[in-house]
């Protein structure tokens, strides 16, 4: 599979701001999908309600940090042949995994640090490179993006950010919202990463270091002794939950050296033991099974203690 990605932020940034309407014009024949999109969402002034898309570009392509950034982008992202081949790749695990979906166009963006990467229903991707110059790069607010964030924000991350957007435009809304049916929901998408990305490492896919991700396996029986223990399995309290299933940099109700994310991590072990019971599970069908209760007694998961 030859994949071609598109350069949206290079054709942006070209525009002639003196005849942008033109230009808009031009644009839209070769982005029809993503021009609105990242005029009327992604740069559009929330404060403001009534500007047109012409006026969202246009303050945009006014602001020098903006041009600044894409500046770096291209210096760092101006050949991305590499890239091209590992979703080549990651897109051909994707139409084994799922036949009926089709390949969406690819193209990558500059956003001002608006969005890391994303689908727009089944027909296409973005990637928005300014979110992968390096966990020092200064632009980055550390308010804004802590480093358990920040260390993400590399290039070998890139395809596990676009896989994960993939994974969540597969799967509907979690059946409910007990921990039980989020760990499940999540760790689901997971797994789909795992089919797309086949050749990387569990802590890229986690957002982990190799130390929690190694931490991870060598606790996973207290882990999931301790979400039993404290009940949490079917609890529907967000606030205890949340950094069990959410981006966070630990989650003290496991226990306070725990990574964020780790009941999802959790799932993912569930469905892993699901799946290696019944190999011939298509991947339309492990998404279909919203009963959570019944798919964690059919995966028979019971982490070996050491």
């Amino acid at each position: 599979m030859d994949l071609q990605i598109l350069r949206f932020e290079q054709d942006v940034f070209a525009l002639d701001t003196a005849n942008l309407q033109l230009g808009m014009q031009s644009l839209l024949g070769k982005y029809p999908v993503m021009l609105p999109l990242f005029c009327n969402e992604i740069i559009h002034d929330q404060s403001n309600p009534n500007e047109t898309p012409r006026e969202a570009l246009a303050g945009f392509l006014s602001i020098p940090q903006v041009r600044h950034l894409y500046d770096t982008v291209q210096q760092v992202y101006g050949d991305l042949r590499w890239l091209e081949k590992d979703l080549g790749q990651m897109f051909r695990y994707f139409k084994y995994y799922f036949p009926n979906k089709p390949v969406p166009q690819v193209v990558t963006m500059v956003s001002e640090f608006a969005t890391d990467a994303f689908t727009a229903g089944d027909s296409l991707c973005g990637i928005g490179l300014d979110m992968f110059l390096g966990e020092n790069y200064p632009g980055y607010d550390p308010e804004v993006f802590p480093y358990f964030m920040r260390r993400q924000f590399q290039q070998e991350y890139i395809a596990v950010r676009l896989s994960k957007a993939i994974a969540q435009n597969c799967a509907e809304a979690p059946p409910g919202q007990r921990l039980l049916d989020l760990m499940l929901h999540n760790g689901k998408q997971l797994y789909i990463g795992d089919c797309l990305l086949p050749d990387v490492a569990d802590s890229l896919k986690m957002g982990y270091s190799r130390k929690q991700m190694e931490g991870c396996y060598a606790n996973e029986a207290e882990v999931w002794a301790r979400l039993l223990g404290e009940k949490l399995l079917y609890s529907t309290d967000y606030d205890k939950i949340r950094k069990l299933v959410t981006p966070s940099p630990n989650a003290p109700a496991i226990f306070q050296e725990a990574p964020g994310e780790i009941g999802n991590w959790i799932g993912l072990q569930i469905v892993r033991s699901y799946m290696k019971r019944f190999p011939n599970t298509t991947m339309d069908q492990l998404l279909q099974m919203t009963d959570a209760q019944k798919f964690l007694e059919q995966a028979k998961y019971k982490p070996k203690r050491d």
